[in-house]
């Protein structure tokens, strides 16, 4: 970022809340303490003008010294992306472009829920982040999950928003015609469902943060696709044991499954 954007962020630092963040982000930048309200604030501040000469190369005078620049600058892509004048190849480009400076778990989560670009785009999108899934890098494989989370896993064929399910009983996961009926038409409206489940049956060794984002979006697809979920983790799963034991925590952690639900899940754990 340019020494004006961050002498405006640096007014905004907090030296308590720099410390409490830290320790709760290892691995990232320096920290100068800004929250993110005020960093989305002036990221749409920016993004109103030349926002693509803020975020055009993060070398030289560009290069981010500290944790909130980078932050901004995923926040910058995210609105300025938006916006009904940037073509397909261009979204792409800043999508490759920032990736590979995402070294941390909270840029990598707001940089993806703030990318709706890509749930207007999710062919195209969905292609370019092929190496980023199969990657070996940990948060190259991250990002792409969360992504896959935030703009993929609850949006229809018409792109209209998923409701989680309230409640999850035995009943939803049950092996009989009804079930399967219906989830021929839910993949039919949700075509994205089988490719996510097929991208999560393989084993992540890239490392924990990509572990961990692979079992959240496993334990939020069954509380939204609970049968289709089902199916995979009792037949032939091949994700490795950590992310799916993970995943069975995370489903029995959730308010959604019933308690009956809850146990059948407990007997799922590999031990």
């Amino acid at each position: 970022m340019r020494n004006e954007i961050r002498d405006r962020i640096s007014e905004y630092a907090e030296t308590e809340y720099r410390d409490f963040s830290a320790a709760l982000i290892p691995g990232a930048k320096q920290l100068l303490g800004v929250r993110l309200p005020k960093l989305r604030e002036i990221a749409k501040d920016i993004a109103k003008g030349d926002w693509r000469s803020e975020v055009k190369s993060a070398d030289g005078e560009y290069a981010d010294v500290y944790f909130e620049e980078t932050m901004l600058r995923g926040m910058i892509i995210g609105y300025g992306t938006a916006k009904k004048d940037v073509t397909q190849s261009e979204g792409i480009q800043y999508l490759e472009q920032f990736i590979p400076m995402i070294d941390d778990w909270s840029v990598c989560d707001s940089f993806c829920n703030s990318f709706s670009f890509a749930n207007k785009h999710r062919d195209a999108v969905w292609e370019a982040l092929q190496n980023y899934l199969y990657s070996d890098k940990e948060f190259e494989v991250r990002v792409a999950l969360i992504l896959l989370l935030s703009q993929y896993l609850k949006y229809d064929i018409d792109n209209k928003k998923l409701s989680r399910n309230r409640n999850v009983s035995m009943a939803a996961l049950e092996k009989n015609s009804e079930n399967m009926e219906r989830s021929v038409e839910t993949k039919h409206c949700f075509p994205y469902i089988d490719k996510i489940l097929s991208t999560l049956n393989r084993p992540f060794s890239q490392g924990y943060y990509a572990q961990m984002a692979a079992a959240w979006l496993l334990a939020e697809a069954f509380v939204c696709f609970p049968y289709e979920v089902n199916e995979m983790l009792v037949n032939d799963c091949r994700t490795d044991k950590w992310t799916y034991n993970k995943a069975i925590q995370k489903i029995r952690e959730s308010l959604n499954p019933d308690a009956e639900v809850k146990e059948y899940m407990k007997s799922l754990k590999k031990s």
